[in-house]
């Protein structure tokens, strides 16, 4: 029987550093967006693009941090016609720079851009802000030979779920700020139902499209029935998508004022741990392609 060994080298730290380079993005295109929509989205669009910068900051940090030279970081841009690390380095350090302009000259410390300039500075930080959010998942399907990262459905699940955690950033933010809850904060939680609803049906097309070889089933096993399965299923499923759009639908619906303000708060912290536990689950979950010569197949051993 061929035993197929997981990949061990990318934990928590690189999953953190995916989780807030897409939490980041996400909830400055929210931002942006809400800056097209008139005077009553004004204050959760700067905290959108305030969020921006800083959370795709602190989780580029990480991936420094977690190459043990961080000095030698600048040799990630190197070859981009062939490297997809040298096309998100450029992509991602783009729209921080996009990002820091924003906020410099719009919220502080200057405050001085004109509509105009800033709705071109909005525009091309959304293309960064969306290249950024798809790009965490094409690195891993482009890095490693692993069957469970490599289909075009990662980086559509990274997308969505980077939408929904940007958005409940921003909804957690406005919220304890005291933002009340009703028409911009409401219609933003309407928007974020909508995006945990096509969350569930991501993770359902993503598990099934990863049965193209042996290998990607043993990754769906190890996350559906094997070690990965609590982390999954409480972490992921309950607290990250069940809790959260449960609470948000209740809010919505049948809560006003402070009721719909506690249940937004505890929906978005639950909601944003769960996209945290969601890249350490597809992480934890990637097998190595057994090495194969002719007919034979040779599986690595786990360890």
């Amino acid at each position: 029987m061929l035993i197929l060994k997981a990949q061990t080298k990318w934990r928590w730290i690189i999953a953190g550093y995916l989780f807030l380079a897409g939490l980041g993005a996400g909830a400055y295109i929210t931002g942006v967006v809400a800056g097209f929509l008139g005077d009553e989205w004004a204050q959760l669009s700067k905290i959108g693009v305030a969020l921006g910068f800083p959370c795709v900051a602190v989780g580029c940090g990480l991936l420094i941090f977690d190459l043990g030279r961080p000095l030698n970081f600048w040799r990630a841009a190197m070859r981009p016609n062939t490297s997809w690390m040298a096309r998100g380095t450029i992509i991602i350090s783009t729209f921080m720079v996009l990002g820091a302009i924003h906020i410099a000259f719009w919220i502080w410390p200057f405050g001085g851009l004109s509509a105009g300039a800033r709705a071109v500075i909005g525009m091309l930080g959304i293309v960064f802000a969306f290249s950024t959010m798809v790009y965490t998942g094409i690195l891993l399907g482009a890095a490693r030979p692993i069957a469970f990262w490599s289909t075009a459905l990662l980086p559509v699940l990274f997308f969505i779920s980077a939408a929904s955690t940007g958005v409940m950033a921003v909804i957690l933010t406005a919220s304890l700020m005291g933002v009340p809850h009703s028409g911009a904060i409401t219609t933003l939680a309407r928007a974020d139902i909508i995006l945990l609803i096509l969350e569930v049906f991501a993770v359902a097309m993503y598990f099934q499209a990863t049965h193209r070889v042996p290998e990607g089933r043993e990754s769906a096993r190890l996350v559906l029935r094997g070690q990965v399965a609590p982390l999954f299923w409480l972490g992921f499923a309950l607290l990250g998508l069940v809790i959260p759009l449960a609470l948000e639908v209740v809010g919505v619906f049948a809560l006003h004022d402070g009721g719909a303000a506690t249940a937004a708060i505890v929906a978005s912290i639950s909601g944003i741990i769960g996209g945290l536990i969601l890249r350490q689950v597809v992480l934890s979950g990637g097998i190595h392609a057994p090495l194969r010569a002719g007919r034979f197949e040779f599986g690595l051993p786990i360890i």
